[in-house]
């Protein structure tokens, strides 16, 4: 397993270092061509960690030293769970170290030894964690300029990656496009850009030009560019174009063919500009790949009686719920036109009645012909008004002597003929229809009627047609699918029947025959295959008897 980079592991011992710092080092887990790793410990936190020490033959080496502070630099804000983390930096008798996450995470690229053909989706993956590190690293104004597959850590569960050694990266600084622009090449030859083989100005795009590199050798087994001398390797990075994955990867999905074709572009203009753009097509091409996985898992054998019963129960049960929706909303229409008619009926009767009391200010009258009128079942609340809207009499004893103030409607569902008629919620939730209307003597408004009439009778009778229409609706859908299952069987059997017969003959029963008879196309189908199999018995008893025929002799005379 790899750790905190992909450093070749190094002898224990050698080199062994005891403290660096407030870190206690334990052990050399790694050594580059630039530095050595150890196992570290910070005793103030209680966390294991590496430590990269810059050689000794490095340190006296400003350039190495100037790389090796940039890498601290460049890293140690990165806050990102594809990236390997930077914690501390520092120096150790002039030796330039920092202090980085240790991943318990194994090289890219040894895992191309021991599973050389990676699943897709695992593939892609990789990719669009790639486009994602490095898209966040190039918005804080670095690039890596060394993606390969051995700074790329896997880590245990098999899908989780981090970029390690920002070592050699570019910062957007004067002093570091000043040495690009010199021609010092950086990086590892088979996974470097045009640009940084030709020592020209690189940025972003560099590196998603090694993840096509990368994904090329995933998919593929090979690098595109791949050569026994440095000089030939250089001249195929800037000239010539791999071998197209249509021929190395045939099975590569032809999306992902595009997206790798365009990043292994020369011109850096022409490959995506930013690793969001990678990580959008990637994505692209993952959902992909898992919609067809799904297909293929679900793909299965669906006998035809089942199809069939699946399929006109569908259709019986969508035309019932339609029929059932607009059946209801008509009844409930209805049903609530004629509960608002007759309520309105009884209003304008109470008002006609309530008429002379009212008019000589008799509320004993009007509180006893309230308290008849309350005992109908579906009679929520009664209200008798005088002119200046003082209840007078009321099912709710409460009220009398006081202004009335009417409930707030809920949907106006008429108002002509005198009276008003609107929903109303009552206190305890339920729905009532609200009638108003006014008593009238000569013409003369002397008072009003508050009416508030029951919705629990028309729910019910809505309720338990809809409750009758289900179930019409279970019983239709059940007697379509079980006649629609036994239809399909009849059908299948006779298919079973030719094919179970076709079975016969071709393991070698010619004499097989379908006596069943059928005034149908399945009745053709099964006189077709008599027919063949007869041909097929004829020829065979040909074939034969040539075979057993004696060949003709000619004698010689003298």
């Amino acid at each position: 397993m790899g750790r905190a980079g992909a450093w070749p592991r190094g002898p224990v011992g050698r080199d062994m270092i005891e403290q660096v710092g407030r870190y206690e080092i334990s052990e050399l887990i790694g050594e580059g061509a630039m530095a050595q790793v150890y196992k570290a410990y910070d005793p103030q936190i209680g966390r294991t960690l590496a430590c990269k020490i810059l050689k000794e033959e490095r340190s006296v080496d400003k350039e190495y030293v100037s790389r090796f502070l940039r890498e601290a630099k460049a890293a140690g804000a990165f806050v990102h769970p594809n990236i390997v983390a930077v914690y501390d930096v520092g120096r150790y008798e002039e030796r330039p170290y920092i202090i980085i996450e240790l991943v318990d995470g194994t090289p890219l690229d040894q895992v191309l030894n021991e599973t050389p053909n990676l699943p897709l989706s695992q593939i892609l993956s990789i990719g669009i964690q790639l486009a994602t590190a490095l898209d966040y690293a190039h918005a804080q104004g670095v690039v890596h300029r060394d993606i390969k597959p051995s700074n790329i850590l896997v880590l245990p569960d098999g899908h989780t990656i981090k970029i390690a050694d920002f070592g050699i990266a570019h910062m957007d600084d004067p002093e570091a496009t000043r040495h690009t622009q010199a021609g010092t090449v950086l990086g590892t030859p088979q996974y470097m850009s045009p640009e940084q083989v030709m020592g020209t100005q690189v940025d972003g795009r560099t590196d998603l030009f090694s993840v096509g590199v990368i994904l090329y050798q995933l998919l593929s087994g090979r690098r595109p560019f791949n050569a026994d001398t440095m000089a030939t390797l250089l001249y195929q990075i800037t000239r010539d174009e791999p071998p197209p994955l249509a021929e190395v990867a045939p099975d590569a999905p032809v999306g992902l063919q595009h997206v790798v074709n365009k990043l292994l572009s020369k011109q850096a203009d022409r490959r995506f500009a930013t690793g969001q753009e990678l990580k959008r097509a990637l994505e692209l091409e993952l959902r992909s790949v898992q919609d067809q996985s799904k297909a293929e898992k679900h793909k299965g054998f669906i006998p035809i009686s089942v199809r069939w019963t699946a399929l006109l129960a569908g259709l019986v049960a969508l035309t019932m719920a339609v029929s059932i929706f607009f059946i209801q909303q008509m009844q409930s229409k209805t049903l609530g036109q004629f509960a608002a008619d007759s309520g309105a009926s009884f209003a304008k009767f109470i008002a006609v009645e309530s008429a002379i009391p009212v008019l000589s200010q008799d509320w004993i009258s009007i509180e006893t012909f309230v308290d008849e009128a309350s005992r109908r079942e579906t009679l929520d609340y009664l209200v008798v008004l005088d002119h200046k809207n003082i209840v007078r009499g009321a099912t709710d004893k409460t009220l009398i002597g006081q202004e009335y103030a009417p409930p707030d409607p809920t949907l106006m569902v008429s108002d002509g003929d005198g009276v008003q008629t609107s929903l109303v919620e009552l206190p305890d939730g339920a729905s009532a229809f609200d009638f108003s209307t006014p008593i009238l003597f000569q013409n003369q408004r002397i008072g009003t009627i508050r009416l508030g009439l029951s919705r629990a009778k028309v729910l019910e009778v809505e309720q338990v047609t809809l409750i009758l229409l289900l179930i019409l609706a279970v019983v239709t859908i059940m007697a379509v699918a079980i006649v629609s299952f036994v239809l399909a069987r009849l059908l299948a059997r006779p298919i079973d029947l030719v094919r179970e017969s076709m079975e016969e003959v071709a393991q070698g029963n010619l004499d097989c025959r379908i006596s069943r008879e059928r005034k149908d196309e399945l009745g053709e189908l099964f006189s077709a295959f008599n027919q063949m199999a007869a041909e097929l018995g004829a020829r065979n008893h040909e074939a034969r008897t040539q075979e057993r025929r004696p060949q003709n002799t000619s004698i010689d005379g003298p």
